[in-house]
Order: structure tokens, then C-alpha cells, then sequence
């Protein structure tokens, strides 16, 4: 089977919500086409929506991540009309189960790209197409501002995003011009959470993480075992885990609690295990029997879940998160410890391990 998904007919309008969002609450109304098998698709099928930085970092998704050529159908998963392949829908709706979709954290992200998934009910989920570039709406944005732009702006944004697509599809064509890098970000934060490594090592990486997400998931599984070879058990990292729990991942939220529950036990780091083998699926049931793998005393856990107190260091966890700007998950902050807090690099998405491994030995060779 091949799903495609046409976007040269964009209908991207922002206009600020006035139904109990928050104050830079807004609603994308997007208009795309999508083909099975070389058709254009016409009946009802089920789509999920994400947009996404360049460096992989998730800001917002209309509900939960499908596994390719997975049947299962997500209880919020958009179920949408299509004739001759076109649909509509207004991301960021909340009337229809999305939640919020904030510009200020939508125009923070580097290079934003909407995805789009399709499950036409028989042939399982698939990635509908290629991302969408969303530069050029927050360019025109930048100009009007949060103004519900007039028809002439839809009309412009519209070309500007058909020439877009064009230039995308004709390798002919001259390449356009590569972004400049955006300048490096950083911040401080506060050394609170689960440790690993020496309480000496010179180096600090302090993640901000959400078990329900992807990419935090690639990281624990991919990257991360090599940051502790090569530096970890060598004594020159200390690696520190916060929490990020992302609005549109309904069980991220007891998942950090959980593990937050673990590390009272100092079985932090066998929760974590047991959390991301379970990422997709983290039911109440799957919490519990992570926390049995784990071997926790699951009485002492339970009364910790109950009591929930832990909740305002989780809150602490996003609030500072907040404050250096990081929105998505997972992301880092690199540097050399000062007292109870580190200033470093804000690495955002998970970056290949040289990524990290480059600033780590930076900092370690200015020692």
C-alpha cells in the first residue's frame, strides 16, 4: 500500500480562540489531499497531526503517536471526511478533543514541520506524505501579527506556500537557499532529580524528558547507553533526569509520577527501563507491572502514587523548562555544574551522539 499526501493546497490561517484557551491560543485550519494506492482516498479515515522543530523535538500533536502499519485506532484519534482525496480540519481545536495549540511556543520551534498520519481502516497507519514546511506562515505571522489575516494575506501565504511545494517536487529546479544556523540557546537550571554518575564528575547533562514521547524513548535506547560508556563510567558526566510531560501525552503525567515514586526507592533507572518497553501503552496496568519488573515494594509504591506527592516537584520540572525556553521533548542542558544548578547548552531532540559528545569534551578541555 502507499499513502501520499499533497500539500500544495494550504489553507493555513491563524485566529486567536476566544473559548477558554490560553491567551496565545490559536487554531490552524489546513486543507490537505491524501491517495491509497494511487487514488484519491474518498470516505472516512482516521489522521493524527504533529507539529515538529527541525531538530526532532515534538511541540504539539492532536493525539496519540500510531506505530506504522499498526490497526489499532487511538480513542483520540481525528476521524475525518475525505472526497477526491481532499479533508480539512482545524488543528488546535480543543471542541474536538485536540488540545491547545499556543503560537508563542509554535514560533519558538527552529524550522517547524507539520506531520500527518492516515489509517484509511484497512491497511494500518502510515506516514501521509512529507512534512509540511511551516516557515513561510510564521514569516507572514511575524508581519501581522496574531490578526486574523484578511483574504488577500490567505491568498498570499497560499502562493507562497504552492511555490514552496514546487520547488520541493522539481529537482530541476534551483535549490533554495540553506537556512543559517540558528545560534546556539542557553540556560540554567537546578540539579534536582534521579543521578547517574559521580557527584564529581566536571560535566552535568540535565534532561527534560516525557516517557510517553518517541524520541525520548530513541534517546534512552540509542544515545544514551553510549554517553555512559564513553563518559559516565569514566567519572566525567553526571547525568541527570527531570520531567517534561507533554499536554498531548494523557499518561506522560502518572508515568513521571510513577518514576518519581521508583527513585524513593533508588530504583529510578530500572523504572525508566520498564516505563519506555511500555511508552506506547502506559495504562495504569503497565505502570504496575513496570513497577513489579522493577522489583519495587509495590505497597510502599501504591501509597506513594495515592498520596501524590510528588506533584509539585513535577511541576517545578516543567516550570523551570519553561523558563529557558524548552518546550518539547526531549531536551538537554549541557555545562559545568556551579553549586545546585549548571548553565550550559540547550541541546534540543535527540541528536546523534556526537552532538553530545562534541560539547561534553568541549567543556571538559576547558577545565
Amino acid at each position: 500500500m502507499s499513502i501520499k499526501s499533497f500539500f500544495w493546497v494550504i489553507f493555513a490561517v491563524l485566529a486567536v480562540q476566544n473559548q477558554g484557551l490560553a491567551q496565545d491560543g490559536v487554531v490552524l485550519n489546513y486543507q490537505g489531499r491524501v491517495q491509497v494506492e494511487g487514488s484519491p482516498f474518498s470516505g472516512t479515515g482516521y489522521f493524527m497531526f504533529s507539529l515538529e522543530g527541525a531538530n526532532g523535538e515534538i511541540f504539539w500533536a492532536s493525539g496519540d503517536f500510531p506505530f506504522a502499519g499498526s490497526t489499532n485506532i487511538p480513542a483520540n484519534a481525528l476521524r475525518l471526511s475525505a472526497q477526491g482525496g481532499a479533508y480539512s480540519v482545524r488543528l488546535g481545536q480543543t471542541g474536538s478533543g485536540m488540545p491547545p495549540l499556543g503560537l508563542g511556543g509554535l514560533q519558538r520551534l527552529s524550522h517547524p514541520r507539520l506531520k500527518v498520519w492516515f489509517n484509511d481502516a484497512r491497511h494500518g497507519w502510515q506516514r501521509a506524505g512529507d512534512d509540511v514546511p511551516l516557515d513561510p506562515l510564521l514569516a507572514s505571522l511575524a508581519e501581522s501579527g496574531k490578526r486574523p489575516l484578511t483574504g488577500n494575506q490567505t491568498d498570499a501565504i497560499l502562493q507562497e506556500l504552492r511555490e514552496l511545494r514546487i520547488a520541493l517536487t522539481q529537482p530541476n529546479r534551483a535549490a533554495a537557499p540553506t537556512p543559517a544556523p540558528e545560534p546556539p540557546t542557553y540556560g540554567t537550571v537546578t540539579l534536582a532529580g534521579p543521578v547517574m554518575g559521580r557527584a564529581d564528575a566536571p560535566v552535568v547533562l540535565v534532561e527534560f524528558t516525557d516517557y510517553q514521547c518517541p524520541f525520548c524513548k530513541k534517546f534512552h535506547e540509542s544515545i544514551m547507553p553510549e554517553l555512559v560508556r564513553q563518559f559516565v563510567d569514566t567519572g566525567k558526566l553526571r547525568i541527570i533526569s527531570r520531567n517534561l510531560p507533554l499536554p498531548f501525552h494523557p499518561n506522560a503525567g502518572p508515568a513521571a509520577l510513577a518514576a518519581a515514586c521508583a527513585n524513593q526507592q533508588d530504583k529510578y533507572w530500572a523504572m525508566r527501563e520498564k516505563l519506555f518497553a511500555h511508552s506506547s501503552e502506559l495504562t495504569a496496568t503497565n505502570i504496575l507491572l513496570a513497577a513489579t519488573a522493577a522489583t519495587l515494594d509495590l505497597p510502599k509504591f501504591q501509597a506513594c502514587l495515592d498520596a501524590k506527592g510528588f506533584e509539585a516537584a513535577l511541576k517545578k520540572d516543567s516550570q523551570e523548562a519553561e523558563a529557558v525556553g524548552i518546550s518539547g521533548t526531549p531536551s538537554f542542558v549541557v555545562g559545568k555544574p556551579e553549586g545546585d544548578h549548571v548553565r550550559g547548552l540547550i541541546i534540543v531532540g535527540t541528536q546523534p551522539v556526537n552532538v553530545f559528545a562534541a560539547e561534553i569534551q568541549k567543556l571538559l578541555a576547558a577545565r
